[in-house]
């Protein structure tokens, strides 16, 4: 008879769920390199087709806002979310 572990997982589960875990922060980190890398000066930052000495339109600013930054970070925040809920909902249907 295999010896049950804490909570009925099993210690190949409770490992792939914490690189699965592991592995999607990574990502959402690198996004934030990427991001500050790309779209960044001096810790600030600098829209997508920035003119210089140019006031920027707001419209310009909600589009650069979207395709810089927020929509790169809502899709892998999205995909650690997933990654996540899967590894807790696995849990829960091994802790029962």
């Amino acid at each position: 008879m295999t010896p049950k572990t804490e909570n009925n997982i099993s210690p190949e589960l409770d490992q792939l769920h914490r690189d699965e875990i592991t592995v999607a922060m990574n990502w959402v980190i690198r996004t934030c390199q990427d991001i500050i890398r790309d779209h960044s000066h001096k810790t600030f930052w600098v829209p997508t087709g920035t003119p210089t000495g140019k006031a920027l339109t707001t419209d310009h600013l909600i589009e650069s806002a979207r395709t810089d930054v927020l929509n790169k970070l809502q899709r892998q925040r999205n995909c650690a979310e997933t990654i996540i809920s899967i590894a807790e909902y696995e849990r829960a249907e091994r802790q029962r």
